[in-house]
């Protein structure tokens, strides 16, 4: 796999200014050309759009916007924009003729390209077979604390063309999915998270759970599903299918969500690299001195499971301890020094 025969699709919304968040598309494509000087860059965003003067990328694809369904959470006001999404990515993905491709968000961008070195590792062990790759964060955990299985990040993915398009052809959400949990009650011992979703299924899921099924894996009825079977295959397509990667091995950059990497909360609520490693190569084929490794993972499932039962018990003080409005509370604070001190091990 050389460098020419990847294509960066980058979807989403452009403006030709540095805007008052920061984000510089131009930059973006500046520092991942510099790290990936051979790769093919597309740009898939919406028709009308002022793009920023000496752009370097190799094609523009614009579309026209499908408009967006009713907020995802029931506390939210912006628009769920998953078909946006769908039909902005498969836009720029049609315009792909290099072997592989890697979708990505116009708001990122690649600071080394490392992913490139762990894929090639991985289709050694897997004797060839490809896999989806992935970024770790927002990869839910469906044990711990947002239970959304095939939840899998749509931050980065790379993999072959082919296997992308596949991936990102699910039919568009419709209103009434959008808005289920308007009118329906959510599933009974729903967390606290779980039950501010609005639509059917998270936007990730949403677009999991159609590849995965196509694939013959049973996946969720609802959003919270984590029956016995759902489960089962859930951990099995993460095994064979996937590839979980933390952004800073990727070469990810995202500012906006710079924050999510220095989260304690966030890092036990996600799959990180070392608990998809546990899932798809438990006895670390291929690992030198393995050891160290494994006293890692051990490790890692010890915090899960402390961070697990604290969430359960603490539950009747779930609305105090996430409520956005009070963030100084002397309880709150307590709670996040444990939950610190628990990520630290």
């Amino acid at each position: 796999m050389k460098t020419t025969d990847i294509t960066l699709v980058f979807q989403g919304a452009v403006k030709p200014y540095v805007t008052r968040e920061h984000e510089d598309f131009a930059r973006n494509i500046r520092l991942t050309r510099k790290v990936l000087p051979g790769a093919c860059i597309v740009l898939s965003t919406w028709a009308g759009t002022e793009l920023p003067p000496g752009l370097q990328v190799d094609a523009v694809v614009e579309s026209a916007d499908p408009g967006g369904l009713a907020p995802l959470k029931l506390g939210d006001n912006k628009a769920n924009n998953i078909n946006r999404q769908l039909l902005s990515t498969r836009a720029g993905l049609a315009a792909v003729e290099t072997p592989y491709a890697a979708k990505l968000r116009t708001d990122c961008c690649l600071e080394h390209g490392g992913f490139i070195d762990y894929y090639r590792e991985q289709l050694a062990l897997d004797g060839g077979r490809d896999r989806l790759l992935a970024s770790s964060f927002f990869t839910l955990d469906p044990s711990m604390f947002e239970r959304l299985p095939f939840h899998l990040s749509d931050w980065f993915q790379f993999g072959p063309t082919p296997l992308l398009r596949d991936y990102w052809a699910a039919p568009p959400m419709l209103a009434k999915d959008a808005r289920l949990y308007e009118s329906q009650d959510h599933a009974a011992g729903s967390t606290v998270f779980e039950r501010q979703f609005r639509a059917r299924f998270a936007v990730e899921q949403y677009l999991c759970l159609h590849f995965a099924h196509g694939r013959g894996y049973t996946v969720p009825s609802f959003l919270n599903d984590v029956s016995d079977t759902v489960l089962v295959d859930y951990r099995r397509f993460l095994a064979q299918d996937a590839m979980l990667l933390d952004p800073w091995q990727i070469g990810l950059r995202f500012d906006k969500y710079g924050w999510v990497g220095n989260s304690p909360f966030q890092r036990l609520n996600n799959l990180m690299h070392l608990d998809w490693l546990a899932l798809a190569n438990p006895t670390l084929v291929g690992v030198a001195d393995p050891a160290p490794l494994h006293a890692l993972i051990a490790a890692r499932r010890r915090q899960k499971a402390l961070a697990r039962r604290a969430f359960a018990h603490s539950r009747p003080l779930h609305g105090l301890l996430f409520d956005p409005n009070r963030p100084h509370h002397p309880v709150r604070r307590l709670a996040a020094r444990m939950v610190r001190q628990l990520a630290r091990g």
